[in-house]
C-alpha cells in the first residue's frame, strides 16, 4: 500500500510542478529562458508527468494569456462570471482549450508566440492511443500492486 500511496502522491506533485514551472511560468508568462535542450527536456517531462491529462504548452499559454487579459468578463476563456455554474465553466474551458489546440478559433495576435512548440509530441499526446496507453499503465500499476 505504501508504494501505491507514494506513486499517487509523487505523480500528483510532479504533475503540479510541471503545471506551475513549465506551463504557467515558462510557456504562459515567459518568466525565464531555457536553452533548446532544457525546453525539450521539460516538454517531454511534462508529457510524462501529466500523461493522459497532458496540456499542450501552446494552447495553455494562449488560453492563460487570454484569461489574464479578460479576467471575469465574457471573453475570459474560463470565468465563473460567464457560466451557469462550475460544470458549465469547466465544459466551456474544455471547449475553448480544444478550439485553441485544434486551431479552429481565431486567436488575437497579442496572445500568439513566445511559447514552446513540438508538433510531433503535440500530435502524439493529443491522440486517444496515447491517452488509453497512459490510462492502461496507471491501471496496471495500481492493479499489480494492490494487496
Amino acid at each position: 500500500m505504501g508504494i501505491i500511496l507514494s506513486f499517487f502522491i509523487g505523480h500528483w506533485f510532479l504533475s503540479a510542478f510541471v503545471q506551475s514551472f513549465f506551463l504557467h511560468r515558462y510557456a504562459a508568462h515567459a518568466m525565464f529562458k531555457m536553452n533548446k535542450f532544457w525546453e525539450k527536456f521539460f516538454y517531454i517531462f511534462t508529457c510524462v508527468a501529466q500523461g493522459s491529462s497532458f496540456l499542450n504548452p501552446r494552447a495553455y499559454a494562449i488560453m492563460h494569456r487570454q484569461h489574464h487579459a479578460y479576467s471575469d468578463t465574457g471573453k475570459d476563456p474560463h470565468s465563473p462570471v460567464a457560466s451557469k455554474g462550475f460544470l458549465d465553466m469547466m465544459w466551456k474551458t474544455a471547449l475553448n482549450y480544444e478550439a485553441i489546440l485544434e486551431e479552429t478559433t481565431n486567436v488575437e495576435k497579442e496572445f500568439k508566440g513566445n511559447y514552446p512548440e513540438w508538433p510531433a509530441i503535440d500530435v502524439l499526446s493529443n491522440s486517444w492511443t496515447f491517452r488509453l496507453f497512459c490510462g492502461t499503465l496507471y491501471t496496471l500499476f495500481y492493479f499489480l500492486l494492490c494487496p
